[in-house]
């Protein structure tokens, strides 16, 4: 998550020298906001982007399952038909298919946190660009 590091650390550094600056506060803060404002547009684009990543992973990971399910009831069938070559490659496809489902879901939990961690950090983001629109309106 460093790019996420990185844009609070800057959000920080803008707020610190706004205060902090003797020359222009008003025009040093009002550059502040904009780049916060700029922040906030990648941001929510990196957001929507991980989004986007988790629902085609958890499309592959459903589609990985229901052909597991499928290569299982086409064991049995075989099965039950007495043809145990059959069976047993529909079991080693069963395999190959969960195996790939783990994998999935395994990256869909990675996912998964990191869109908890964006949304969190957008949410802290727009929270210090309202902290600095105020501290604007109160300059």
């Amino acid at each position: 998550m460093g790019l996420f590091d990185r844009v609070s650390r800057v959000v920080r550094s803008n707020l610190n020298a706004a205060v902090s600056s003797a020359e222009d506060p008003e025009k040093i803060l009002e550059q502040a906001l904009i780049d916060m404002q700029e922040d906030l547009i990648q941001l929510r684009q990196a957001v929507a982007s991980a989004i986007a990543s988790q629902k085609r992973i958890q499309q592959q990971y459903n589609q990985a399952q229901s052909e597991g399910n499928n290569w299982d009831q086409r064991a049995r069938l075989a099965l039950q038909k007495g043809d145990e070559t059959l069976a047993r490659e529909a079991l080693n496809r069963k395999k190959v298919q969960l195996e790939t489902a783990t994998a999935l879901k395994t990256q869909l939990d990675q996912q998964s946190g990191t869109v908890d961690t964006l949304k969190r950090n957008l949410i802290a983001l727009e929270g210090k660009i309202a902290e600095a629109k105020n501290q604007k309106r109160h300059a």
